[in-house]
């Protein structure tokens, strides 16, 4: 059984590397096979299915897989999606042990290729991960929530975790330098913890699980709608809402949320969306702040909201490009299922476009 290197090419050169039975091995236990995307999901859309290979993931050991190392360039020249994943979850499998079946957090670029390992061991033996994990602007550091409430910090660098809180809905913000992290403890309460000294310190902000802050100001996608403050200062600069006057308070709540990584477009649906399918969903336009009804979800934006992923877990990526009115569908992990919630970091590379041969 050959021991390859990981997939850092464009899906489609992939098919030239060496197999076994379909099989390509990047470590003795550990391959990927080249699955066609799916097509026909996009009938009666505005979208055109593309139907291509891409790489599906069956992982027995992961401690062989590579992890991510933010000192390989490679890595990095596509926005990547970070995401929970129990890599192996058939107990009757006889590669099966508790580690394996254990959640760990993965990575992969938006094309699905060059699926990494970033960390395989959540805090005090937490069974699940939860909400909305957010990567700090220099890649180091993963804000996570874990068992329903617990947050921490994982480094990258020393592959050390910190602990914040125990409590709380998930929520968690990153200084534009990295250098400190805004996380809730309840639904009007919310921390500051330093990077360099760890020390944590009450604050009274607004966030959410879903925002940015760029050039001194904090942009939140709130519960009722899109709103800037100055981070200095903390007043409230201009908001954008989407409140409906013919629905009750806790119908215009937004359920979910997704912001572009350059601030041009937000996308919400909200709790009504629930019970009556393609209802309120809402696109907002941040450059002429305007807000419309949007058709389908986005529930990750890409750079001007031009690619979309409209699956909300790794299960499956649903990938739309509003600009050529291309999809594709297609499920990249071979074993186990994973419903949390999935993002996107490193959105800006490649000049935000998720395939490398995109124009």
């Amino acid at each position: 059984m050959k021991k390859l290197f990981l997939i850092l090419l464009p899906a489609a050169a992939l098919t030239a590397c060496g197999k076994d039975d379909g099989r390509t091995y990047v470590t003795e236990h550990n391959y990927y096979t080249m699955e066609m995307s799916e097509g026909g999901e996009f009938e009666g859309w505005d979208f055109k299915a593309q139907v291509q290979p891409f790489p599906k993931y069956f992982v027995y050991r992961a401690k062989e897989w590579p992890r991510e190392d933010l000192n390989d360039a490679s890595s990095y020249d596509l926005p990547r999606i970070q995401f929970f994943w129990a890599n192996l979850g058939d107990k009757n499998d006889p590669m099966y042990t508790d580690y394996e079946g254990q959640v760990k957090i993965w990575s992969m670029k938006t094309d699905g290729t060059d699926l990494r390992l970033v960390m395989d061991s959540l805090p005090k033996g937490a069974l699940s991960g939860s909400g909305k994990m957010v990567r700090s602007p220099n890649m180091r550091y993963l804000a996570f929530s874990y068992g329903g409430s617990g947050k921490a910090v994982y480094d990258l660098k020393t592959q050390e975790t910190t602990v914040l809180d125990y409590s709380g809905p998930t929520g968690f913000l990153w200084a534009e330098d990295s250098s400190y992290l805004y996380y809730k403890t309840g639904p009007d309460t919310v921390y500051r913890w330093d990077v360099a000294t760890h020390k944590k310190t009450k604050t009274d902000i607004y966030i959410t699980d879903t925002g940015i802050i760029r050039d001194g100001k904090r942009y939140i996608v709130s519960d009722g709608g899109f709103v800037v403050f100055d981070e200095h200062t903390n007043n409230k600069i201009y908001g954008i809402e989407w409140y409906q006057a013919d629905k009750t308070i806790e119908e215009n709540v937004a359920e979910f949320r997704s912001l572009s990584p350059d601030l041009t477009v937000s996308w919400v649906e909200t709790r009504w969306a629930q019970k009556i399918q393609g209802r309120n969903h809402f696109l907002l336009n941040l450059e002429d702040r305007t807000v419309s009804k949007s058709i389908g979800s986005r529930y990750i934006l890409g750079k001007s909201g031009r690619f979309v992923d409209a699956n909300k877990h790794a299960m499956v990526m649903e990938v739309r490009d509003y600009k050529t009115h291309k999809a594709w569908s297609w499920r990249p992990l071979g074993h186990n299922r994973t419903l949390e919630l999935k993002t996107l970091y490193n959105g800006l590379a490649n000049n935000g476009l998720w395939f490398k041969d995109s124009r």
